[in-house]
Formats: structure tokens, sequence, C-alpha cells
């Protein structure tokens, strides 16, 4: 006598949601197997094997996977499993001494030990998804990618079992976007509104059907990225690193993500919405920057002697602006992770109506930075290391008196900016001193000007740069944030981008809807930011008289006759060593980042608000925050 014992299995497959939609999930088929007797029975594994994904995302059985069947006759549940390898149908047999499930409605699981403990209550059955608490690093779906904790469930009625998923997956995406050169060691998933992700649920065999519970246990999984994985992307800001998560399907309010890195800093994300997992869907959520600093501002401006104190904490952010959001790097245990070793200055400069040094040695009390300013008029960057030496941020320390200007006119409004550019320590006409320091756009840190620099007669208006300054050409290696922030002296030549990674990243000085805001590599001191193009744009030209005579021009700012200098400071060329139209062109940043405006422009014949390549070095003059 024959028995039909043979059972082919067809898993069902996962696949990746799309922005706008679901795909549908493969075809899944079945094929009629020929009988086998009864006696010809396969030995148990020792332990359930691993279940790995082919190219088109199929779940590929292994020799010795196992599934637990149930029927009405048998509630608890027998073990079948299999000697197929690498197969998308499996023939399974009952384990050595079981006589099997021969009920006329059959119901599988899978992994068999996900129901070792259950009894079918009609079509309903308990599975304990504990397996799913620690999970291995799946970057994305296909060939290899291990599924081997994923619980499937199946019906039948004659020999052919069609597995379907009661679990998605999410798809947690970073992006090391400065070239740090982070790895991740793991990644926990935990649900905010208290769904028990990993505990025990309720399946209705016959629809596939999780139920979500809610408790206080089993509310989180972990993946596990080994030695640690890479999530460097060479400055892509549109791709990133994934970590796929698989959870029982169903809509969770919300989820919490813990990411470990191989340093040990702990960084915590929330989804800011609730977040539906659809059976046999992976979804991608929202890539997320990873952004390192040290600090609330990077500019200090003090007035006079005194010891200038700066905040020099870890922080992170996940922001896609940029912005500050006062998360402190820590730790496992909760204690500050990576605060600076050493402090050193990188270079200082005093007014050239001034003589000596404007600070002296900075040294550092914890996670502040104490920098003496000797009360010599100036600028000076200063720099906290770490215990090799290697900058990890930098800061502008600015010795000047500054006043802020009431500007109001008909379109900006009303707005508050200051008197003179970042770094000037005079506004009169005329004195080089009043022309500021030159930035490349995008970045926090200045470059010194050679205050002593002849003014040019003739073609090609070219001065000496300041022997402070340093160059080199930005390639792949040095055209990066990371390389930036820890060569803050050099400045990178290119046409038109010092930053190589794709995009430019036109957000790094705040252009956001909405207006202006200051991010972690806005170069202004706390409380200002680059001003944005509506607060110049209705700045008028004068004459070309005033600006001949003055070296810039003295521009209405408020319409009630007030005037502020804005000076013809020159410029930087983005792809070479050199100073060029100084005295006869002025620049200024504005925080735009794209095609459009990123400029002000002054000289003897107009003023206007073009766009210039991030490449050159320009002036900033900065406006309060949110006027």
């Amino acid at each position: 006598m024959k028995t039909r014992y043979i059972i082919p299995l067809f898993l069902a497959a996962f696949a990746m949601a799309g922005c706008a939609e679901d795909e549908p999930m493969l075809p899944q088929t079945a094929t009629e197997m020929p009988e086998t007797d009864s006696r010809a029975v396969v030995a148990a594994a020792a332990q359930t094997t691993r279940t790995t994904m082919d190219n088109t995302r199929a779940v590929l059985w292994s020799a010795g996977d196992q599934i637990r069947i149930f029927g009405a006759t048998a509630p608890r549940g027998a073990v079948y499993t299999t000697q197929s390898d690498n197969t998308r149908t499996g023939i399974f047999l009952p384990v050595s001494g079981s006589a099997g499930v021969s009920d006329e409605t059959r119901y599988a699981v899978y992994p068999a030990t996900a129901v070792e403990k259950a009894s079918l209550s009609g079509t309903e059955l308990e599975i304990d998804l504990s397996g799913l608490a620690d999970q291995p690093y799946n970057p994305a779906l296909g060939a290899g990618a291990d599924v081997a904790k994923v619980p499937m469930v199946a019906m039948s009625t004659d020999q052919n079992f069609s597995f379907k998923n009661i679990c998605g997956g999410i798809r947690f995406q970073l992006v090391d976007y400065q070239d740090m050169g982070l790895k991740i060691k793991t990644v926990s998933v935990s649900s905010t509104g208290g769904e028990q992700i990993a505990g025990t649920v309720g399946v209705d065999l016959a629809t596939a059907q999780p139920t979500l519970r809610k408790g206080s246990g089993a509310q989180s999984v972990t993946i596990d990225c080994g030695d640690g994985a890479n999530i460097a992307s060479g400055g892509d800001l549109t791709t990133g690193s994934g970590f796929i998560a698989f959870l029982p399907a169903g809509e969770y309010a919300g989820l919490r993500f813990v990411v470990t890195d191989t340093d040990g800093r702990v960084y915590e994300a929330e989804t800011k919405q609730a977040v539906k997992v659809a059976p046999g869907i992976v979804t991608p959520l929202r890539l997320l920057p990873l952004t390192l600093y040290w600090g609330t501002a990077n500019c200090y401006r003090t007035s006079g002697s005194g010891t200038v104190e700066i905040d020099v904490t870890p922080y992170y952010t996940f922001s896609e602006t940029y912005v500050h959001e006062g998360r402190k790097c820590v730790d496992a245990s909760g204690r500050a992770a990576g605060v600076p070793a050493k402090a050193q200055i990188v270079w200082q400069q005093a007014a050239s109506n001034e003589s000596g040094d404007v600070v002296s040695a900075p040294t550092l009390d914890g996670a502040t930075l104490k920098v003496p300013a000797t009360g010599t008029k100036g600028n000076a960057l200063v720099a906290v290391c770490d215990v090799a030496g290697t900058i990890l941020w930098s800061y502008h320390v600015w010795v000047s008196e500054v006043q802020d200007l009431a500007c109001n006119f008909e379109q900006a409004g009303a707005f508050r900016m200051m008197d003179r550019n970042l770094g000037a320590t005079s506004t009169v006409s005329k004195d080089r001193n009043a022309y500021g320091l030159f930035y490349q756009w995008g970045r926090k840190d200045p470059f010194a000007r050679n205050l002593t620099a002849a003014r040019p007669t003739g073609k090609p208006y070219q001065s000496a740069t300041s022997d402070l300054e340093k160059t080199e050409t930005a390639t792949k290696e040095t055209g990066t944030i990371a390389y930036a922030n820890r060569h803050p002296q050099t400045r990178l030549l290119s046409a038109n981008e010092w930053y190589t990674g794709a995009g430019g990243n036109d957000r790094l000085w705040g252009d956001a809807e909405g207006g202006p805001v200051k991010t972690v590599y806005d170069p202004c001191p706390e409380g200002y930011c680059v001003p944005g193009v509506r607060h110049v744009s209705e700045f008028k030209f004068t004459s070309k008289a005033e600006c001949d005579a003055n070296y810039g021009l003295l521009l209405a700012i408020d319409g009630q006759g007030t005037t502020s200098y804005f000076p013809t400071t020159g410029y930087l060329e983005g792809n070479a060593d050199g100073m060029f139209y100084l005295e006869y062109r002025g620049y200024l940043w504005l925080n735009a980042g794209g095609t459009e405006g990123n400029r002000l422009y002054v000289n003897n014949a107009a003023v206007n608000v073009k766009h210039e390549p991030h490449t050159k070095g320009m002036a900033v003059r900065c406006v309060k925050i949110g006027q």
C-alpha cells in the first residue's frame, strides 16, 4: 500500500516596495508530485537549517529544513523535513518514527520550531516569533539573503502546499555622507506603540493573517552585523546602506531604531508616522543621513581679552537639513562617546593695525574648550583632536566689536543683519580689515585674507593669497566632508564643486523650505545664520563714483536713510590659488545651494544676485535667526 507523504512546497517570495505602491509578490504555482512508499522516510535533521533566497527573491529550501503540519486529528502537529537543497520546491517527509498527518485539510508552518508547543484550534494557531528577536544582517534581498527565521504558513487539501508570508520587512536606510568610515555593529528595532514584534501572535492559517498584540515584552528585534556593516557611500545622498528587519505584518503606531557602531556610539531614530508592514513586502523607509559634529556653533565672538569657552560635546543628528538637535553621542552605558582628547591652534591672524597673537594656547576641560583671547583684534581657528591628533572639529574665534543693523524692506520685511562681514574688525571704507574672511560655500571654516595684498591694476586682476591658506585639488578622496573637517586650513580646488559627492549637497548651509535654517556647518555665531536670497534681493545700486571712491557701496538698509558698507572684497578663484578683483568686485555668499542665486554681487556698475561655483572663496555676512 502506498501513502502520499511526499509534499511539494512552494514558498512565497519577498518583494521590495516601490516609492508609489507595493510590488506584487511573485506568482506561485503547484506541481503534482508522484507517489512514494510511506516507508521511504527521511532521517530528521539535527537542527533547523538556513533557508535563503535566489536572485528573483524566491525562497530556496535547504536540506534539513523542517515544517510542522497540523490537522483536526493532529492538533499538536507533526514535524516533516526535506533533503532538498537549493530548490524552490521541497519534498518533505515525516521525521523518523512519525506517521505524519493524513487529514483531508492540513495546515503547515515554517519553521517547525515556531510552533513546537502550539495546538491547533479550528484554523487558529499561536505562533512563537521569538526567533525574530535576533536576525542576521541582510543589506538587500536577493541571492543568499538569510530568511531562516521568518515564519510562513500554508493550507492544503492535497499534497501541494503554497506558503504565504505572515511577516513583512522594513528597510532602515542610513548614509554616511560625511565619509567618516562608520561601521554599524547592531540595529535594534522596537515598536513605539507597544506592539509585540517578536512575541507570540495568533494566526488564522486559512488567511495567513496575524493579529498584533500589545504587551510589556518582546517588542524589539536586533540585526547583528557581525564585524560591522560599512555605510560609507562616497558622499552619495541618493543611496544608502539598508538594514532589513522582518516583522509580523500589520500596522504599527511607529518604529524606533537604536543603532550601535563599531566604536560603541549609540544613535536613536524614530518614524514620524505609523508604519504599515505588508506580508511578503519589504518597504524601504526614508533614507537618513547620519551626521557627527562637536559643539553647538562654529564661530565664537568676543570684543576683548578673556577666556572664550566653547562647547565641544560630541553630537549627532539624522536631520535631512543637518540642524542641531542636541543629541549627544553616548555609549551603551550612557557615557559620552568621542569627547576630544587634544586642542590646538590651526592658524591666527591679527588685524593689519594690530600686533601680537590673537589667542594663546587652548585647553580642554572635559567637553569645554577654553581659548584665552589676548585682546588683539583679529581671527583665529582652533581645533579639537582625538588621541592620535586627527582634527575632529574646528572653531573660528573672532575678536571684534560687532553691532546688529535693523533692516527693513518692502518684500523682505524687518530683520537684523550684522554691520560687517564675518571676520571683519572694521567698518571703515577702504580698510581691508573691513573685508572679512573667505569661505567656500557649505564649509564651516574660514580662510585667512591677505591683508597686505596689492590691488591689481589690470588683467588678470590677481593678487597673492594669504600664506595661512593651503590648497589641494578636490578628488574623490579629498572632496568629502570628512576631509574638509579634518583639514580646515585647506581650500579644495575645482572648477565647480569642492564636494565630490552626488548632488553637491545643496543643503549644507540651510537652504530649506520656509527660509534659512542653521545647520551644523553654518559658519555664523550662535543665534545667527547665513542669509537667504530674500535678505539681499532688494538692495539697490548707488553710483560708480561711490564705489570707486570707497572700494565698495553704501547700501540703504531700511528706507530711512541708514546705510551699511558692502566692500568690494574680491574673491578666491575656485580652481586656482589666487585672489581676484580685490577692491573691484564684492561677493557675499547666500544660503542657496542650487543653481538659483547663491551670492550677492556688488561693483561700480551693478548690484545683483546670481550663482557662483561652490569652490570660490567669498565673504559671509550673518543675519539673526528667525528674521
